[in-house]
């Protein structure tokens, strides 16, 4: 065997293992991520998810606010249903508690919350069950459950009827309204029916405001039963031709309104819900 053979094979094996070696000792240098790389990729992802929750929060509150304005059409329509079944009547809509269906169109007293904001039963009993024969559409998909002691449990209700249609009670400072043909000033398309209510603060199904309301007079205005404010500081509201709005309040969307009657004078949203709800002759409204 030559020995230079032998020797220049070995020299060649030495450089060939040098090479394996560098290049094994190159590739894992660069087989992971450095620090400043990995934090750079934590950054991009917390850039997006605070440009995307943000917008899917949004989207989630449109969609319940769609769901809502839904919902509260059913009971638009129920009402011009109910009425063309009834010679023309808006169903009766005396406020206060225990009040006799027939005197009242939907039974039960919600209080604070009382046990009644989990009852269905009184929806089913409603005068316009036969028209909106799903419980579920009684209340807002934003509305929170209600805490009864140990238990947590749906809410039923967040609707009420404007106090001034159905009423029974005839007063010379405010108009009331007891078939749909007495929507003559007051049009059908201006016409307050239901109107979403405050969760928190909703009793009966008549949505209460103030009778002796003057418009020239705002230092006197005062707030009765608080509007729904759940999309956005907005609420829903059916009008008397059975369409559907959202509207945003500017002050009575808040997130706390004191929970009994109170004060607001100048008021937007005071005068707002008072010209949609009943007429007053030019006298009352000067006087």
């Amino acid at each position: 065997m030559n020995p230079l053979r032998n020797r220049h094979r070995g020299s060649a094996n030495s450089v060939l293992g040098r090479r394996h070696l560098n290049t094994t000792s190159h590739s894992e240098e660069h087989s992971g991520f450095t620090l400043i790389e990995l934090l750079v990729v934590i950054a991009i992802i917390a850039i997006l998810a605070g440009l995307i929750l943000p917008a899917l929060a949004g989207a989630k509150r449109r969609a319940a606010t769609t769901q809502c304005l839904s919902q509260l059409r059913q009971f638009g329509l129920a009402g011009g249903l109910y009425a063309n079944d009834h010679a023309d009547f808006i169903p009766p809509n005396l406020d206060g508690e225990n009040i006799p269906l027939g005197e009242t169109w939907v039974q039960g007293w919600l209080g604070l919350p009382g046990p009644d904001c989990t009852n269905t039963l009184y929806l089913k009993q409603s005068l316009l069950a036969p028209y909106v024969q799903n419980t579920a559409l009684w209340k807002c998909p934003s509305a929170q459950d209600v805490t009864l002691g140990p238990f947590r449990m749906p809410r039923v209700r967040t609707l009420s009827l404007n106090a001034f249609m159905g009423s029974s009670v005839r007063s010379p400072a405010a108009e009331t309204y007891r078939r749909m043909s007495d929507l003559i000033q007051l049009s059908p398309t201006e016409a307050l029916t239901f109107i979403e209510e405050r969760p928190e603060t909703i009793n009966d199904g008549a949505f209460s405001l103030q009778w002796d309301f003057k418009e020239s007079q705002p230092s006197g205005w005062m707030v009765r039963d608080k509007p729904g404010h759940l999309h956005n500081r907005s609420g829903n509201i059916a009008f008397g031709d059975g369409h559907v709005e959202t509207h945003r309040w500017i002050n009575l969307g808040v997130p706390s309104v004191p929970r009994n009657d109170f004060e607001a004078p100048n008021d937007p949203d005071v005068l707002w819900l008072q010209r949609h709800a009943t007429w007053r002759a030019p006298e009352a409204i000067r006087n």
